[in-house]
């Protein structure tokens, strides 16, 4: 997560906690069981496709929404968050209240 993310989400009131990679942001899912999972495709290790598919298969986090926040859009990347039903968010279409914004409504956290 970026710093400003990370800012942003704190700010607001989130408790927030980073993967320094892929790998790492799979084991906190493990360990940690977020309510809610900020990815990026292109990380470190292992991608955030991958992550995303591992947290739904391994049934870690079966009903945790999951937004991959990207700067690509290949269709290919958008069908495979669908089919696991994750958001998928281009970061040059979205600002910072937006994306606390979406989180907090699928959440169910009114302001």
């Amino acid at each position: 997560m970026s710093g400003a993310l990370f800012d942003k989400f704190t700010k607001e009131g989130f408790n927030v906690v980073v993967g320094k990679d892929g790998e790492d942001g799979l084991e906190k899912a493990r360990t940690e069981k977020p309510d809610f999972i900020i990815t990026d495709i292109v990380m470190p290790k292992i991608d955030g496709i991958t992550v995303m598919k591992k947290i739904r298969e391994e049934n870690i986090l079966p009903e945790t929404p999951i937004i991959i926040l990207t700067n690509l859009s290949d269709p290919e990347s958008i069908a495979d968050a669908a089919a696991y039903n994750a958001s998928f968010l281009v970061k040059t279409d979205w600002k910072l209240n937006d994306i606390v914004s979406i989180v907090k409504e699928k959440m169910g956290i009114k302001d």
